[in-house]
């Protein structure tokens, strides 16, 4: 017998898969509900002196911004990205039908023609790499890749024989895709646990491999058991023994897994990779395997060589990551919102910010409506560990080593990572002082805006007050009190800052919105 046949290899994928999502919500959860016990969790123990500290004036100079970081730089660092990852997928999908054909489909006299028609369709990832990158929704990125499937189609049938009819082409096209695409469903269908599942994996992959080839070896003795399995099944009967067999691997496997969990957020902070570059070579990992697995019981082992192409992955990244380097000098935006609008903020975030970032930096407050966009490795495994309340900020030294620990280079993809800080409800408004001290731009989301948001009101009043920013660009929409928010500023306002905030109706965020505010933070005032 085999000791892990096809069936129990594809058994431990699924669970994997599944047990990361279920954790994933669990663990999203939790996070939440930690950070908003932590935010609330009343003064912090040196409220008076981190308030005393706050400045009560702006008087930094402006952040240096390369004049060559424009609106123009940030749209060809989005066309970049797209096409490298455009390319690395392509000719991952080419070395895999290649090896497909040679190792698994036993052919040594295909054409390139067939190469290339194989590969085309293997390459149907590239579409959920852009979608990734784009923060398309997945109705979106599941529309693209039937799309792309259809063309393909054409493609297919334009080629094949008198043989193959619509309905089988159909059929082989559609087995391609049903199973990766479900298995990426799982673990990434929701914004809630997207940063969260894609992470889990590896851990969830360790510990059901470990459960199965437990389970594998005593079905191999279950003729001849031993002596001692017999006594365990004679003391707690046979369910809970085989419950045993099942959980007590992970016992075993807890070392590992805490380690490999530890060794991902070291590797995440040393910008071996990148949330994205993660992502994709997850999701890339996972399709690859899926799309070999059929081939197990025919030619064995052997197609699992269908996996070396996620080689290309980090090899071609790395030799690229000089083409994809933004230019030095970016612009540092803060984005100020109103908070219990978490729809209307993740999607300002999947539209604007993740555009942003291939040029310039990110600051802002740390809150739980953006919990799915901002959450890295590093915080997962810090909350892991017990240590999330360390992040909070409960003094002006704190504040301080907080801002100095800010990450402003690059990751290896050309995006820029975005910092936080966590604050207590007694000590934010000196990080938005902090943070308006250190950004040259400002991005203020007050669509919703009420007379009693007076965290708002306050954070109006700082950014009138503000002489060195060189544009604040406020969203507005029907919903928006702007009398009153406009009288705040004029409460406050610096005659240097005059006329540098801009106003700007979003009733809508779709991409010809997102543009506009694009193109708004990047024209800065003379």
């Amino acid at each position: 017998m085999k000791v892990l046949p096809s069936g129990a290899v594809f058994f431990i994928l699924i669970t994997a898969v599944v047990l990361a999502a279920a954790l994933a919500w669990l663990v999203a959860a939790l996070y939440q509900r930690r950070m908003l016990a932590l935010m609330r969790g009343g003064a912090a123990p040196e409220q008076t002196a981190i308030m005393d500290a706050a400045p009560q004036a702006q008087v930094a100079q402006a952040p240096a911004w390369n004049s060559a970081v424009t609106f123009a730089s940030n749209q060809r660092a989005s066309t970049r990205l797209m096409l490298s990852l455009g390319g690395i997928s392509l000719l991952i999908a080419l070395s895999q039908a290649w090896l497909a054909l040679l190792f698994v489909y036993n052919d040594r006299d295909f054409s390139l023609n067939r190469i290339l028609v194989l590969g085309a369709v293997y390459a149907w990832p590239m579409v959920l790499a852009w979608g990734l990158a784009r923060r398309w929704s997945w109705l979106r990125i599941l529309g693209n890749i039937a799309l792309y499937m259809l063309l393909m189609l054409a493609v297919v049938m334009l080629r094949s024989t008198a043989a193959q009819t619509l309905l089988s082409v159909s059929g082989w096209l559609f087995s391609q895709a049903i199973i990766p695409v479900s298995i990426t469903l799982l673990i990434g269908a929701s914004g809630r646990i997207r940063a969260v599942a894609p992470y889990l994996l590896p851990p969830t992959l360790l510990l059901t491999a470990s459960s199965v080839l437990t389970l594998q070896v005593m079905a191999q003795r279950v003729q001849d058991p031993t002596s001692w399995v017999i006594s365990l099944a004679n003391i707690f009967g046979a369910y809970p023994t085989l419950l045993l067999f099942v959980l007590g691997p992970w016992l075993i496997m807890a070392w590992p897994v805490v380690q490999l969990g530890k060794w991902l957020a070291r590797a995440y902070r040393a910008k071996f990779f990148s949330d994205l570059n993660y992502l994709i070579a997850v999701y890339w990992l996972l399709i690859l395997f899926a799309s070999a697995l059929p081939g197990m019981e025919g030619v064995g082992p052997w197609t699992f060589v269908q996996l070396l192409p996620w080689l290309w992955l980090p090899l071609l990244l790395l030799a690229l990551r000089d083409q994809l380097k933004p230019p030095a000098g970016p612009p540092t935006l803060l984005v100020l919102r109103v908070f219990q609008r978490d729809a209307q903020v993740e999607l300002l975030f999947d539209q604007v910010i993740e555009r942003w970032r291939l040029t310039g930096n990110t600051v802002l407050i740390a809150g739980t409506d953006l919990l799915s966009r901002t959450l890295d490795p590093d915080d997962l495994f810090v909350y892991l560990n017990g240590a999330l309340s360390e992040r909070f900020i409960a003094n002006p030294a704190q504040l301080t080593e907080r801002i100095a620990s800010f990450d402003w280079q690059p990751d290896p993809d050309g995006r820029y990572r975005i910092n936080e800080c966590y604050c207590f409800d007694s000590t934010w408004q000196s990080a938005v002082h902090a943070l308006v001290e250190h950004s040259a731009v400002v991005l203020m989301d007050l669509r919703g805006f009420r007379p009693e948001n007076k965290g708002c009101r306050f954070e109006l009043g700082v950014l009138a007050a503000a002489s060195h920013l060189r544009r604040v660009v406020v969203l507005y929409d029907q919903a928006t009190d702007r009398a009153v928010a406009e009288s705040d500023i004029k409460a406050n306002i610096n005659p240097v800052a005059a006329g540098r905030i801009h106003w700007l109706p979003a009733d809508r965020m779709d991409s010809a919105m997102a543009g506009r505010t694009l193109a708004a933070l990047f024209s800065t005032a003379n």
